[in-house]
């Protein structure tokens, strides 16, 4: 799966998928990976990604801004706000597995884990 990341017509950095945007690299940024790493747990159909095995900040000037589960059939994202705890529960439908989890910190980019 592939992000890319540029900037609106307004100047503010934007996320978005399969655009002639700057590629982001899963990561490739100089941060606490204790803080950014996404931890999977799969029970059944539930799957929880928290991001961190510390607890990442959630401020309106520090914030994991989303969180994408990828799987076998597609994928399915959770957006959060400074407000949010940095976790997401995603439900698979049957037959589905799934691959990996990513994240986006506003300051230290992508964050992957394989499943």
């Amino acid at each position: 799966m592939k992000f890319y990341v540029g900037n609106d017509m307004l100047g503010n950095k934007v996320v978005c998928e399969e655009s002639q945007v700057k590629e982001l690299v899963a990561n490739s940024t100089d941060a606490a990976n204790e803080k950014h790493v996404p931890v999977v747990t799969v029970d059944g159909n539930k799957v929880t990604v928290v991001v961190g095995e510390v607890e990442h900040p959630m401020t309106e000037a520090h914030l994991i801004q989303w969180i994408v589960l990828e799987t076998k059939k597609g994928s399915q994202k959770k957006v959060l706000s400074a407000t949010d705890a940095p976790r997401a529960e995603f439900t698979l439908e049957e037959g589905d597995e799934a691959v990996a989890a990513y994240e986006y910190c506003n300051l230290h980019g992508l964050w992957k884990k394989e499943i």
